[in-house]
């Protein structure tokens, strides 16, 4: 009689309850990529709420709502890191599910959601948050890392900037406004006054650096987008054939700004710096929020550069091209200052071109500021290669860290 035998299958739910990945790398499963097709819509909705904006101040609060759909991103996505092998099972898979129905309905919101006399859209955005911040907490309380945490930066978000986001969708006008400011302050200033309490959770060195990547994949898809849509929606004249092959390049070039030599570094110093805590909040959650502003900002510019490519840009959306991509650079200065204590000279350099960049825009045709973007954005990345093939040092601006609490 043959002896029967128990295999036990790595990755079955009974083995992955436990959250434990036994050394292995953690990749991203499908179900947190069928949660990003939500903050997908997301990105969407945010860059074309901007480029219908008016003036600086309806720009202003488009970018604002960027601040809790991102944070409510960036939770989840603590969540499936520090839940392990555990994220593939079916209770952690309905928990992102939930938290990507209600970041649906915090998007359809967006459009709406200054609306004076009309409260659906600001009340839709506001009660998706405060039920997608709930469901949070309680997934991140179940979790190891979280048990005896009680009061941390997403407890935080949820006893704090929950209701100021209601209070908002119950006025109307500036006290929306100032409300959703309050709020949006909350959420940036509570992993700073909070921090300690995020000091002993361990976070996994690739999975972090995949999501956060994926979501500028997000962000630079929906440049993308931007440009084949707005192109397919005029007559293909030479100027805005020149602005479609412009404005691709000019996605490459940022893609290579950020894959080739940023991610590596950002996931070089999650795995040896000693406080993790701070290189979550400093260089993925900070840096990276401003990385997703700044590339939505370029895809609105482009946007408009392909609408109008031989007029002047005008108005606030269309002149966001330039000042995006300068935010875009600076910020890898603020973050390898983070990281290693100095800033790159030359994207230092090079983002302080693109701030003259924007200065002067209004005086050229749109297809020649963008022209120039890229022309700037190449030569960068062409003098970063060549420094690193040839054995260059880097050439690197030494100062002090700052922020260096965890």
């Amino acid at each position: 009689m043959a002896e029967t035998a128990t295999v036990e299958i790595p990755g079955t739910a009974e083995s992955r309850e436990s959250g434990e990945s036994e050394g292995r790398e953690q990749k991203v499963t499908w179900g947190e990529l069928f949660f990003d097709v939500v903050w997908v819509f997301a990105v969407t909705q945010l860059a074309t709420s901007l480029a219908y904006s008016h003036g600086v101040g309806g720009a202003a609060k488009a970018l604002l709502l960027v601040v809790p759909l991102w944070w409510c991103w960036v939770g989840a996505t603590v969540l499936g890191n520090t839940a392990g092998d555990a994220v593939d099972t079916a209770k952690v898979r309905f928990t992102l599910f939930a938290l990507g129905g209600c970041g649906l309905v915090m998007a359809v919101g967006i459009p709406r959601a200054y609306e004076t006399g009309d409260r659906g859209g600001a009340t839709l955005f506001a009660v998706a948050y405060v039920v997608l911040r709930t469901l949070l907490w309680i997934a991140l309380r179940s979790r190891p890392a979280f048990r005896g945490n009680t009061w941390n930066p997403f407890t935080c978000a949820l006893a704090v900037a929950g209701p100021l986001l209601v209070l908002g969708a119950v006025l109307e006008g500036p006290g929306r406004v100032a409300a959703w400011s309050a709020a949006a302050v909350v959420e940036i200033g509570g992993w700073v006054v909070l921090s300690d309490k995020l000091d002993g959770v361990r976070f996994e060195t690739s999975h972090l650096p995949e999501r956060f990547g994926l979501f500028l994949i997000i962000a630079l898809g929906e440049t993308v987008m931007a440009v084949g849509t707005q192109s397919s929606e005029y007559p293909f004249t030479v100027p805005r054939l020149a602005m479609l092959v412009i404005g691709f390049v000019l996605i490459l070039a940022l893609w290579w700004t950020y894959f080739h030599y940023g991610a590596p570094a950002a996931r070089h110093s999650l795995e040896t710096d000693p406080k993790q805590s701070r290189i979550v909040r400093e260089i993925f959650t900070y840096c990276h929020a401003s990385y997703v502003t700044s590339i939505i900002c370029v895809a609105v510019g482009l946007k408009k550069a392909i609408a109008h490519p031989m007029d002047a840009p005008s108005g606030t959306p269309a002149l966001l091209l330039a000042p995006g991509v300068a935010l875009f650079l600076l910020t890898f200065c603020y973050s390898r200052w983070q990281m290693f204590g100095a800033a790159g000279t030359l994207r230092f350099g090079f983002g302080m071109l693109a701030v003259v960049l924007a200065v002067c825009a209004p005086l050229m045709p749109a297809v020649v500021v963008a022209g120039l973007v890229a022309l700037l954005l190449g030569a960068l990345n062409g003098l970063e290669a060549w420094n690193v093939e040839n054995g260059r040092p880097i050439p690197l601006m030494r100062m002090p860290r700052m922020f260096t609490r965890a």
